[in-house]
């Protein structure tokens, strides 16, 4: 009975006792950047903006209608004029204007195309933004994950280290070795320290970064998943970031917007129409006791038709933003050509790397293996043996970085081409 009571005890310890944090993966810790990055934040704040300025530009279209009132108090004195003699007056005045533009000559057509390419460009900014992120997270993720790989090879290379050191050390005081071994040992160990403080100042660093970006702990995460799909063909990936990236389609929105700048400009001189609707009530205003009340219905226009040649200098700089928006985007089509072209051939360069490492890193194993063996056997010093442990440990870090290239490789191509 008391065995039975420990193992029902132990089982429900093992239930509500203490569990293994779960490994973060890639996956999170972008979902996470983007959860908390002031960039992104400030971005959708733009794009919001932008989007209340176009609903501000097609108001100007509806109807408006204001208030106006004033009170005081005061004193008259008409001079006796019609027989008026001098009073106390408090004079008031309420008067309701109700308007609505017939024809503005394109001045609001005009400003609401040109607040919705705004709009469209603030919310391709919000796009730049989170693949910017995107990128700096998947890169530092990658770092710190290459890093941790190069901290445990050099650990063991320093514990391997100062047991060589040892060893050399104790053969000499027994005769059985030269004072020079056991000095080119202690360089070694020197050396293979020196790598492994600066493999601990890159792991400190990328850590940090990592957890700025993600808000998030980083002592688990998990291995780096297989690259993501990206076009099968550098035609593919160039029409694909031709349709599709963000840079590219902001620089058309700004043409866009420049364009109806231009319509804006032409539309200032032109004249407006809108029917209008004014009622007033008005008291001691003239004279004491005066009294009016007035309903107008009407229509009212405006014509400025000379202003000294300011309308055709709005046009010619409105003119001339638009071919400068029309440059900047051929060379954004120029530039995002050019990187998806290096982008291309930077993953596949970093995959041929990747394959050259892995088979680099089985080599450096086994020979490290192999000199292993060949030191105990007293074929070859135990120098020997360091500097295989050297090349090893040099493969594996060649091997992470490769790894981490193709990753960040693929993820810049996919982000240049607007695939998310």
């Amino acid at each position: 009975m008391k065995r039975t009571a420990v193992l029902i005890a132990a089982g429900l310890f093992a239930v509500a006792g203490p569990r293994p944090a779960t490994a973060q993966d890639l996956a999170t810790a972008v979902t996470d950047a983007r959860a908390r990055s002031p960039a992104l934040a400030a971005a959708e704040a733009d794009a919001d903006a932008a989007d209340a300025r176009v609903a501000q530009a097609r108001a100007a279209a509806g109807p408006t209608a204001r208030i106006e009132g004033s009170i005081g108090y005061g004193r008259l004195d008409p001079g006796g004029y019609f027989g008026l003699t001098a009073d106390d007056i408090t004079p008031s005045a309420l008067q309701f204007v109700g308007e609505y533009p017939l024809y503005a000559g394109g001045r609001i057509a005009s400003a609401i195309d040109q607040a919705a390419a705004g709009s469209r460009a603030a919310k391709l900014g919000t796009d730049m933004a989170r693949q910017n992120l995107t990128l700096a997270t998947v890169s530092t993720y990658a770092e710190v994950l290459t890093a941790r790989d190069m901290v445990a090879s050099y650990t063991k290379l320093a514990e391997a280290l100062d047991e060589i050191v040892r060893h050399a050390g104790l053969r000499y005081d027994v005769g059985d070795t030269t004072s020079s071994d056991v000095a080119q040992a202690q360089a070694r160990r020197a050396e293979g320290q020196a790598g492994l403080v600066q493999a601990q100042g890159r792991l400190i660093a990328a850590e940090a970064r990592l957890e700025r970006l993600t808000g998030k702990p980083t002592e688990t995460l998990a291995p780096l998943p297989p690259r993501p799909e990206v076009p099968g063909t550098l035609g593919e990936a160039v029409e694909a970031a031709l349709g599709a990236n963000a840079m590219l389609a902001q620089a058309s929105a700004e043409v866009e917007g420049a364009d109806a700048g231009v319509r804006a400009a032409k539309a200032t001189n032109r004249p407006t129409v809108g029917a209008f609707v004014e009622g007033a009530r008005v008291r001691d205003q003239f004279f004491p006791d005066y009294r009016a009340d007035s309903v107008t219905v009407g229509v009212r226009g405006r014509w400025t038709f000379f202003d000294s040649g300011a309308g055709r200098a709005r046009v010619r700089e409105a003119r001339a933003g638009l071919t400068a928006r029309e440059a900047r985007l051929r060379q954004a089509r120029d530039e995002v050509t050019q990187a998806v072209i290096e982008a291309w051939s930077g993953l596949d360069s970093a995959e041929r790397s990747l394959v050259a490492a892995r088979d680099g890193d089985a080599a450096a194993r086994e020979a490290l293996r192999g000199t292993r063996l060949e030191v105990r056997s007293g074929a070859k010093p135990p120098l020997a043996e360091l500097d295989a442990e050297r090349e090893a440990i040099a493969a594996t870090a060649r091997l992470a970085e490769a790894q981490a290239m193709v990753q960040t490789a693929a993820w810049r191509l996919r982000l240049l081409c607007g695939i998310e």
